[in-house]
């Protein structure tokens, strides 16, 4: 499968790589003066051939019309190539439809506007409602700051469920990177495996002794709150804080907003591309006025574009995620500044990051589910220990612990315990937050655990990009989080720097990318 490399600010003069060996042997050079080492060759090799590639397209583009819809793919097609197993084809086409500009000729819009092809997108900076922008003409626009897939900039916050051009009608987010989330999709679904086992369990009991049966959710140590079945088989969940009364973990979202990859990628293709898919139309036709917009079946969203695309577009996007590799972490490798960060990350759990901010989980199985929502849902998935790029997590057997319990399965180091705390009224959005999905409105001042892996390369901070450096981050921490804010403020700045040490070594690795 080829591989995206990155070394930032690597080369000019790039138009012309095509156009002779001469100039292709100077690059090699450039790099390698730049520090890539001469057995990478094949790497360099690699990254010029995926820009040969992205800029041959955007030739054919430009020239021709048709090609836009090259990436905009059909349902049968891509069935036909998960069934036949052309897994780095397919990832390779989610990268083209991850970088791929959108225009009006193929959906890009938002209600009565003038349809040229081929014109420059007309943004809306402020969404308007749930309807979304569009803010970006392409994914990689707010998904490229410290490398592909990467998170978004101080300028690329996206201003959701705004009303008119005053920002402050808007919630701003900041666009997180996107490695990893196949991973994350894993850890989520085997959370809630294990919740609805317990529930089953709860309600069986309670149906056979006749009286209520309170259970604690609990996935291995983490708390998700108290469930009390009935014995007439209702379910009370008022005591739940951390998970939706589903018992559903929505892993994605600053929130918690999405199950799954899909439907994340469904929302996303439409708010910030204008970009409705059929399996969008699908999930969202119950109030197709708020989620899908005020025109016909055929287009609701007005915008002169019937039938955008259909749903393995977000399929297809949502498998190449799922693919992408994780982010890693990088010990410095010279003292006494090792010694430091063995201390900093001493310090990270001592003082409770680690209660919310968990390092390692474990997954029992590597296969991503990515189903279309449909009246007739189909369904494919991906193995990411066959599929899944590198760097990828590597399955284990360290052998029994300390309590004789042997660690099976394969470890992810997210740094997320992925249920929702209470930060606080000073982090709290002006209102809950309704899910697209009918699941009850998370709390104003409730958030997801943000995965901290990759955290080096994703400045700026918290869901709104409030935070410049990560010391400010970890003192805008509140409610459920104060104690361990005050336990990091108590520290003196020597043992502080060392836990900012620590979290400058979840990173990423460094790729070559040909521009």
């Amino acid at each position: 499968m080829p591989k995206k490399k990155h070394i930032i600010g690597l080369l000019l003069g790039l138009m012309f790589i095509g156009c002779s060996s001469s100039v292709g042997y100077y690059l090699h050079q450039s790099v390698l003066q730049q520090g890539l080492d001469a057995g990478d060759d094949e790497d360099l090799a690699d990254a010029i051939f995926l820009y040969k590639r992205s800029y041959s397209e955007k030739l054919r583009a430009a020239t021709d019309a048709n090609e836009r819809f090259e990436t905009l793919l059909g349902d049968a097609y891509l069935q036909l190539l998960f069934a036949e197993g052309h897994m780095a084809f397919i990832f390779d086409l989610g990268d083209e439809g991850f970088e791929a500009e959108h225009d009006y000729l193929g959906g890009f819009g938002l209600g009565q506007r003038v349809n040229l092809a081929g014109a420059p997108a007309m943004n809306r900076r402020i969404h308007e409602g749930e309807l979304g922008g569009p803010d970006a003409s392409s994914c990689r626009a707010c998904h490229f700051s410290g490398g592909p897939d990467g998170a978004g900039t101080s300028t690329q916050k996206a201003f959701f469920r705004g009303h008119d051009q005053m920002i402050d009608s808007a919630i701003a987010r900041d666009a997180p990177h996107v490695m990893g989330l196949g991973y994350i999709q894993l850890l989520a679904r085997e959370m809630d495996t294990s919740f609805q086992i317990a529930r089953d369990l709860a309600l069986e009991e309670a149906q056979l002794t006749g009286e209520a049966v309170r259970r604690q959710l609990k996935y291995k140590d983490i708390d998700f709150g108290f469930i009390t079945a009935k014995p007439d088989g209702a379910l009370d969940t008022s005591e739940l804080t951390a998970i939706s009364e589903d018992l559903k973990v929505r892993p994605f979202g600053h929130k918690g907003r999405h199950t799954d990859l899909t439907s994340l990628v469904d929302e996303a293709l439409q708010i910030h591309l204008g970009l409705q898919t059929a399996s969008r139309l699908y999930r969202q036709r119950a109030d197709a006025e708020t989620y899908l917009g005020g025109g016909p079946e055929d287009d609701p969203d007005g915008d002169g574009v019937s039938d955008e695309a259909q749903s393995a577009v977000s399929v297809l996007l949502a498998g190449y995620l799922s693919m992408l590799g994780t982010p890693v972490v990088k010990p410095p490798l010279s003292t006494p500044f090792v010694g430091y960060w063995q201390e900093g990350f001493e310090n990270f759990k001592t003082i409770g990051c680690a209660d919310c901010h968990v390092p390692e989980h474990r997954l029992g199985h590597t296969e991503v589910n990515l189903r279309a929502e449909l009246e007739e849902a189909w369904e494919v998935s991906v193995n990411l220990q066959e599929h899944g790029q590198a760097p990828q997590p590597t399955q284990v057997d360290f052998g029994a612990d300390d309590q004789g319990e042997t660690l099976g399965g394969t470890p992810i180091y997210p740094f997320t315990d992925l249920r929702r705390h209470d930060m606080g009224d000073a982090l709290a959005d002006p209102k809950d937050e309704a899910l697209p999905d009918g699941a009850n409105d998370v709390p104003a001042s409730f958030w997801l655990t943000r995965s901290l892996w990759g955290l080096a390369d994703t400045a700026p901070y918290l869901h709104d990009g409030r935070a410049t450096t990560v010391e400010e981050a970890i003192l805008a921490h509140g409610g459920e989080a104060q104690a361990a804010k005050e336990a990091y403020e108590n520290l003196n700045e020597e043992e502080r720097g060392k836990v900012r040490l620590f979290l400058m070594s979840l990173t990423r690795e460094p790729v070559v990318l040909v521009e």
